[in-house]
Formats: C-alpha cells, sequence, structure tokens
C-alpha cells in the first residue's frame, strides 16, 4: 500500500469587476479592512454600491477564490481633477497575502484606467502604512499636494498612466 501526502494546491483566484449582487460580500470584506487598518471613515453599504454601480473604470475590482472574495480595489472620480480618479480600499486578506494579489489588482485598475484614457491615478495614505507606501514607490506612485478632505490621511501620491 502506497503511503504519501496528497496536497492539492489551492484555487486560482480570478480578477472581477463587482456587481450589485456583490454588495453583501463587498461590505463584509470592507468590513474587515476597516478594523485592520483602523479607518476611521465607512462607506456605507449604499455608498458602496453607487461605486459598484460606476461605469468602467470606476468601481470595485473584486479578488475571488472558491465563490468567496480575497481582495478588492476600487477607483472613483476625483471632480476636482481632470483626466484622473482616486485609487481607494485596495485590501487583500492577511491569510492571502504574500503571492503578489495586490499587484495583479493594481496592474489591473492601471491597465484599465489608462484604457480608458486617464492620465492620473491618485491615493492616499499615512505614515504608520509603511509596506504600503514602499509598495506604492516601487510602482510609480510619486508624492504630490493633498487632492481630498480625507482626516486621516497624511500622505498623497500620484502616478502618471500616459505619456
Amino acid at each position: 500500500m502506497a503511503t504519501g501526502s496528497s496536497s492539492t494546491a489551492p484555487a486560482p483566484i480570478t480578477l472581477r469587476r463587482a456587481a450589485p449582487a456583490d454588495l453583501p460580500a463587498v461590505t463584509a470584506l470592507l468590513n474587515r479592512y476597516y478594523t485592520e487598518w483602523h479607518v476611521w471613515e465607512h462607506d456605507p453599504p449604499a455608498r458602496v454600491l453607487h461605486y459598484i454601480e460606476q461605469s468602467p473604470p470606476l468601481g470595485y475590482l473584486l479578488a475571488e477564490r472558491d465563490g468567496a472574495l480575497v481582495g478588492c480595489v476600487m477607483l472613483r472620480a476625483i471632480p476636482s481633477v481632470p483626466s484622473a480618479a482616486e485609487c481607494k480600499r485596495l485590501f487583500v486578506l492577511p491569510e492571502i497575502r504574500g503571492r503578489g494579489l495586490a499587484s495583479q489588482l493594481m496592474d489591473h485598475i492601471e491597465s484599465l484606467a489608462s484604457a480608458h484614457h486617464l492620465a492620473w491615478i491618485y491615493l492616499d495614505s499615512t505614515e504608520e502604512f509603511s509596506a504600503a507606501l514602499s509598495f506604492y514607490r516601487i510602482r510609480g506612485y510619486e508624492p504630490c499636494e493633498r487632492f481630498n478632505t480625507n482626516s486621516q490621511a497624511t500622505l498623497f501620491f500620484r502616478k502618471r498612466l500616459t505619456a
């Protein structure tokens, strides 16, 4: 009789655009994000649904494995900055981190934004998120002036998407 361990590879992670039916799962994922990162400003479900219903490139991009959400990122309009969008709510579940999923999510939204002729992606952060700050800098995000009213944010970045 043969013995040994059989290991099953984890199911693949797929990226897809959020749909209105995803609202409960997106809200649950965001609640984990808010708790883990001590986010002060929470988007109520009605606002999350509003973002989900936006036309591309705006809206939520989801990462899913075995029917469960494992990550997300969102682009929303910046009315005061022409040809730009703001990246918000980049989050990957702790048990999935370290596998390049955040890069995949960002690659996808940057490509989508560029394909829709946006020139810039902006984002905000704070000093306490040193790993995120390194990640953004490696991706080409550079410091810029404050562009929003997020009272928790102290650092502001942008990346040019088109030449």
